[in-house]
């Protein structure tokens, strides 16, 4: 495809107006001129001659015969002293005649001219327009002079043709115009896998290069970030994991101790070590959550099998429950076989959900899956029979490190779980809901993927 510059774009679509006016002229010239041979309009210059052949015959003309005045003339016949005998005028409009052009000598008076035949014993006073006419009478009586529709129809001509040359126009700028809004969306979203295509357009063509050179160093400066903080990521995780080995060992060996005798003060010192254990084991386990809480660069969406996923969160689900000997109860209701989905990711939401779920559930108690279809999303709810959310935990429980509420606080977490779903989610373009549920009184959370 060539490249075109807009100054050359914009002068096509000014020819394009230009021949467009040209061919509304030479049209309506063309009618106009038709409507001339046809004597459908009378023009201006036939005005005068057809004024002067009705005058020489009105004024010989033994007996007045008022047909023979011309159909664009208005007539009053006067008595040689001025009274009027008859008129195709209101008498006062008909008496005027006589005192403009007899009487003060006019024979013009704007918009209109004056002929005066004099026919012996009598005067007939002629009044019409210099003009061109519509030879029809209600034509005539909407429009006195003929070129005003011409010019009213013209001029609207040219207003369609300027709308529809500004239309053609804006269409084709405004497709070339948003390929740099498609290049600008994407960088702004960190999309940065994508060809940028020839507009077509020299200074766009600019723009588009630039925001390529941009995105391109974007990439290798994003590439390099994200391989750093991976790097990072792992090495703390690793580390993270290494410091478990240790803890173990420590409480191994705590433990070992408290079954030897002890006296007070060394009862009390194991006591400090077993305390301190736990916190530690603790403060590893939220650097561990913290390691994991950003999506991994691998994450792609793709159509997803939707029985597979609930295949192995039921599964998994169970395992949870097995440990406190709680109840699952599973209801399906869903005609969809595949949504958009990063599967690994997904499930690594739904379970953190169930793990809660598990983790705030008392021993021998219930855990409901619910999962159902509406027109926008597919849902998987999952409620549970703890304490449920406090007022302040449904508006403040996805952020990260959130731990205000105690009635969900179970010393072990360290609010992450629902951050993570939630950053997982939204990469889906979803939604994580957070509710009471009314059927099992605790928790109720509802991830929701867009069909």
């Amino acid at each position: 495809m060539g490249v075109k510059k807009l100054r050359t774009i914009f002068m096509r679509y000014i020819l394009l107006v230009a021949c467009g006016i040209i061919l509304i002229g030479a049209v309506n010239i063309g009618t106009y001129m038709f409507c001339v041979n046809t004597d459908v309009i009378v023009p201006t210059v036939k005005i005068d001659e057809e004024i002067s052949d009705a005058s020489d015959k009105l004024k010989n003309s033994k007996e007045l015969d008022f047909t023979d005045v011309p159909f664009f003339c208005e007539y009053s016949l006067f008595s040689k002293n001025g009274n009027l005998e008859k008129s195709s005028l209101e008498t006062k409009t008909a008496k005027s005649f006589w005192n403009i052009n007899i009487l003060n000598h006019k024979d013009s008076e704007r918009p209109y001219r004056y002929k005066t035949i004099d026919r012996g014993n009598e005067i007939l006073i002629l009044r019409y327009r210099i003009a061109s006419q519509f030879k029809n009478e209600m034509l005539r009586s909407f429009f006195p002079v003929a070129d005003i529709p011409v010019l009213i129809i013209a001029f609207i001509e040219m207003i369609a043709l300027l709308i529809f040359v500004s239309h053609l126009f804006g269409k084709y700028t405004g497709g070339k115009i948003r390929k740099l809004l498609i290049v600008t969306q994407k960088i702004e979203e960190q999309d940065l896998d994508f060809t940028v295509n020839n507009s077509g357009i020299f200074e766009i063509n600019e723009a588009l290069k630039a925001l390529e050179h941009m995105k391109n160093e974007l990439k290798k400066s994003l590439m390099a970030q994200w391989k750093a903080d991976k790097i990072q990521q792992e090495q703390i995780s690793a580390l993270a994991h290494d410091l478990k080995t240790p803890l173990t060992i420590l409480r191994g060996n705590t433990e070992l101790l408290y079954d030897t005798e002890l006296v007070d003060k060394q009862k009390e010192c194991a006591d400090y070590i077993m305390s301190s254990y736990e916190k530690m084991y603790n403060y590893v386990q939220i650097l561990i959550d913290v390691t994991k809480s950003k999506i991994p660069l691998s994450f792609s969406l793709e159509q997803t099998k939707i029985a597979e996923i609930l295949k192995e969160v039921k599964v998994n689900v169970k395992g949870l429950c097995a440990v406190k000997n709680i109840t699952l109860k599973w209801n399906e209701d869903y005609n969809t076989d595949y949504i958009l989905a990063d599967k690994e990711q997904l499930l690594r939401a739904v379970l953190n959900v169930a793990s809660n779920a598990v983790d705030y559930t008392p021993d021998n108690g219930n855990i409901l899956f619910d999962i159902y279809e509406d027109i926008q999303y597919f849902n998987i709810a999952v409620s549970d029979t703890g304490k449920g959310f406090s007022p302040e935990a449904l508006k403040r429980a996805k952020e990260q490190f959130y731990m205000g509420d105690n009635s969900r606080t179970s010393g072990i977490h360290y609010g992450m779980g629902l951050y993570i779903t939630n950053t997982i989610i939204k990469q889906h373009k979803g939604q994580l809901l957070l509710d009471n549920s009314v059927e099992t009184h605790g928790a109720k959370v509802t991830v929701q993927i867009p069909l």
